[in-house]
């Protein structure tokens, strides 16, 4: 046989040879530890682990419940704010009174006093907002006058004038 036989037969013998001895060594543990205790070790391990686990999985849902909570919340604060939004907008348009023709100013101005009460008091079923601007683009005096006569045929409908005057702005002031 050839040197390449030789290798071929040997080579797997010597491995198994170096296997068998290696298993035959004592396994090297450690003084003081025995298999018992390191089972008993990798047990408490595990236990204390799930638990762990468990505890993990149980904020996770109180996590989504919180998140699911704060999602409506903040959903329906942008709905409030967006209402409110709106209803700051409404009140704005409200208090800003329209711009009027300064010549029926002057016409109401001008007006016998009853004859213009009666005159405004339809302006004000008509439209109101009008009606507010018309009064508040008069000369004091003579819309004191004015609404002097109203008071006389609808007190009510004054009253509501009056407060719609002393809470609306002119544009131009705003």
């Amino acid at each position: 046989m050839n040197s390449r036989s030789w290798l071929w037969i040997l080579a797997p013998l010597m491995l198994s040879a170096g296997v068998i001895w290696l298993s035959a060594q004592e396994s090297k543990v450690p003084e003081g530890l025995k298999l018992s205790d390191l089972a008993e070790k990798l047990q408490n391990r595990e236990k204390s682990v799930a638990k762990k686990e468990a505890e993990l999985q149980q904020m996770e849902q109180r996590l989504g419940t919180l998140q699911s909570t704060l999602e409506r919340d903040r959903q329906d604060l942008q709905a409030r704010e967006k209402s409110l939004q709106d209803a700051i907008a409404k009140f704005e348009q409200a208090r800003t009174r329209p711009t009027l023709d300064p010549q029926i100013t002057r016409t109401y101005e001008a007006m016998d006093p009853t004859l213009g009460a009666q005159a405004l008091k339809e302006l004000a079923h008509l439209n109101q907002e009008v009606a507010v601007s018309l009064l508040a683009s008069m000369a004091p005096k003579k819309a004191g006058k004015l609404m002097d006569q109203l008071s006389a045929v609808d007190a009510k409908l004054a009253g509501k004038l009056s407060e719609r005057v002393g809470l609306t702005k002119n544009k131009e002031g705003a």
